[in-house]
């Protein structure tokens, strides 16, 4: 019966008490397959990318995406389920709130980091001639699909790492950022800051109500956001 007792606790406590070590090193193998999947996406689909054919070009984009959807859904798909069963209508408040809080400092940030490098982040350029090259598979992959696979990448890998929100903010709020710089010089890793802060209030937005899609509503509507900016811009 003893012996019995303390199996259950072992498992108790692996379940609610997990490595934190190990947890953060399986964070990390997500982001890695983050770009292991998109390598996958370039070689079925790298051929048909500089197509002259816009349609062509635009769907082996978006079947890029859908490869790395459907890997990230299939590991994960549990926490997705659960998620989305367990999701609240204040989940949307949370997330607003959140958002508009990174979207104040990430504004000011890039404001004066673009006045001091006299330019915007490279991977803003390039998010800016992807839409007027290809805007309809741009819109779907950045509202849509590229939100939710770097809400898993970024913030569900690395839930049970972390037993301080804040932590848990600032770790991945950087690792945010840092994926998001083109070009690493001096210069251009300043904008780590503006991009790990939009990163840090998203990873809030999701501890604070454990659950994937707020902090992917808030994602998905800075990127609708943005996206309207360039096109009326």
């Amino acid at each position: 019966m003893k012996e019995k007792t303390k199996e259950v606790i072992e498992v108790i406590n692996k379940e609610e008490y997990p490595n934190k070590t190990v947890e953060f090193f399986k964070g990390i193998g997500t982001i890695l397959l983050y770009f292991i999947f998109a390598l996958i996406g370039g070689i079925i689909f790298g051929n048909y990318y500089e197509s002259s054919n816009k349609l062509i070009a635009g769907l082996s984009q978006l079947g890029t995406y859908l490869i790395m959807l459907a890997g990230f859904c299939l590991i994960y798909r549990k926490r997705l389920i659960e998620d989305f069963k367990n999701f609240q209508k204040d989940n949307i408040n949370i997330a607003l709130k959140n958002w508009l809080c990174g979207l104040g400092i990430m504004f000011i940030s890039n404001l004066i980091i673009s006045f001091i490098v006299k330019d915007i982040a490279v991977n803003e350029s390039a998010n800016r001639e992807l839409l007027n090259n290809l805007p309809i598979t741009n819109m779907i992959t950045m509202i849509i699909i590229g939100p939710l696979i770097e809400e898993i990448a970024f913030r569900a890998s690395f839930k049970k790492a972390f037993t301080k929100w804040y932590t848990f903010a600032i770790v991945t709020g950087f690792l945010f950022g840092l994926a998001h710089i083109a070009e690493y010089t001096l210069l251009e890793l300043l904008f780590i800051i503006p991009y790990g802060a939009l990163g840090f209030f998203f990873a809030k937005a999701f501890y604070e109500t454990n659950n994937i899609y707020t902090s992917y509503i808030a994602h998905a509507l800075h990127n609708a956001l943005c996206i309207l900016l360039i096109m009326l811009y």
